[in-house]
């Protein structure tokens, strides 16, 4: 199997594997166990449901190393349109992943401390805030990451533009918008819509880009732009 095919393979299939962990980790369990202000309720559903939580951190883990399989899949498939652009793009999510990691370890700090007694229950909650916030900042990294990306794609001749463009919208997206929680915080509701309406734009880019890598990436090119 050709170098380009199997590193778009992987990429791909690791793409998939993220999106689907990432929604039940964050968009399932996170959200249905930790209420936002409301650190008393958040500790009682994370104690009676720490197998639950268990699944979650485990998530984020497979989420993870998936990232790093990206990371160095993508670096592999695209070190051909532009070297440099490449390893950047590389380098910029390995950052992220790292960051990520930092993140996880305080979920594990909540794990390690179910269940518990009442007193520990602002300490729980201030790990939950810690990783949210960690994982925040990653995001920004994320972004650069994705513009990268989408810079390749656009730089490429067998990648048709509107994954090129899309990617680059999704990066901007997700470091402005992240900024914004930081800079804005009085307006955070505000952000909140405005990330809500360009989520699908957002995840269509990630989740249509994983599908062409497996389906089309390092197969006999179709040329897409003039020399």
């Amino acid at each position: 199997m050709k170098t380009e095919r199997k590193s778009a393979l992987i990429a791909g299939v690791a793409l998939i594997v993220m999106a689907v962990a990432a929604a039940f980790s964050f968009g399932f369990v996170h959200n249905t166990l930790v209420v936002p202000g409301d650190s008393e309720t958040t500790f009682n559903n994370l104690s009676a449901s720490k197998s639950l939580f268990s699944l979650e951190v485990l998530g984020w883990i497979i989420i993870l190393i998936c990232d790093v399989a990206v990371s160095l899949a993508l670096y592999s498939f695209f070190k051909s349109v532009n070297r440099k652009l490449s390893f950047n793009a590389a380098a910029v999510r390995l950052v992220y992943s790292a960051i990520l990691g930092v993140a996880i370890f305080y979920l594990v700090q909540v794990l390690n401390s179910l269940p518990g007694t009442e007193d520990l229950t602002n300490e729980v909650m201030s790990n939950l805030n810690t990783f949210k916030t960690v994982w925040s900042v990653g995001l920004i990294i994320f972004g650069i990451h994705l513009f990268l990306l989408g810079l390749l794609a656009i730089k490429s001749r067998f990648i048709h533009n509107i994954w090129g463009i899309l990617l680059v919208f999704a990066g901007i997206s997700y470091s402005v918008l992240q900024a914004f929680y930081f800079i804005f915080p009085d307006f955070e509701s505000h952000i909140k819509m405005a990330e809500n309406i360009l989520s699908l734009p957002m995840a269509f880019a990630e989740i249509g880009f994983a599908i062409w890598l497996i389906i089309r990436g390092g197969k006999p090119k179709i040329i897409y732009k003039a020399i």
